[in-house]
């Protein structure tokens, strides 16, 4: 197999699809628990302000 880009690209482009799937699965991952996180600090919220109020 003929070495058309130089081996530092190559392993830049690696670590660059690498990095993508990586925040791909941390996303597909922990999105119900960020959601889930973000509600419970949105009630939080709610629930000091009617406190203060």
């Amino acid at each position: 197999m003929p070495q058309i880009f130089p081996m530092n690209w190559l392993m830049i482009s690696m670590l660059m699809m690498l990095i993508f799937f990586l925040i791909k699965t941390h996303f597909f991952f922990f999105k119900p628990t960020k959601i889930f996180f973000l509600k419970n600090w949105n009630k939080t919220n709610k629930t000091n302000k009617n406190l203060k109020w």
